[in-house]
């Protein structure tokens, strides 16, 4: 992956990129007030199942100052769990992630509900 990329037209300069993870930032608001993109990846050992996995964070988080003047993050992240098993392919990585982005978004053809408002604003199930 590029260490400085773009996302929706926002330029995010690398901060650091190590074992841990990697942090870009946007600062077209300011310093102070950045949009953050932080992915990491964890090994992990499923409680349930016992199953080993890889599982994978990627994180927006967009800096405001609130009504009360101090600065605080709004986040939206998405998280992938994924078995060390070669049956879990790309494949299926990308149908899932369709499966969410035509739940959340309007789309020019009908597989897009545009549940976006519902779920993640006014907090329906």
């Amino acid at each position: 992956m590029n260490a400085d990329i773009t996302v929706s037209g926002l330029a995010y300069k690398q901060i650091y990129s190590d074992k841990s993870g990697s942090l870009r930032r946007e600062t077209a608001r300011g310093v102070t007030l950045p949009t953050e993109l932080l992915i990491k990846h964890q090994e992990y050992v499923d409680s349930v199942t016992k199953v080993p996995g890889i599982r994978t964070l990627v994180r927006f988080d967009h800096y405001m100052t609130m009504t009360d003047g101090v600065v605080r993050p709004v986040s939206y992240y998405a998280v992938l769990a994924r078995p060390n098993d070669p049956l879990v392919t790309a494949t299926i990585i990308e149908a899932l992630q369709a499966q969410m982005t035509n739940l959340l978004h309007g789309t020019t053809n009908t597989s897009g509900l545009d549940l976006q408002g519902e779920i993640l604003s006014n907090r329906e199930q």
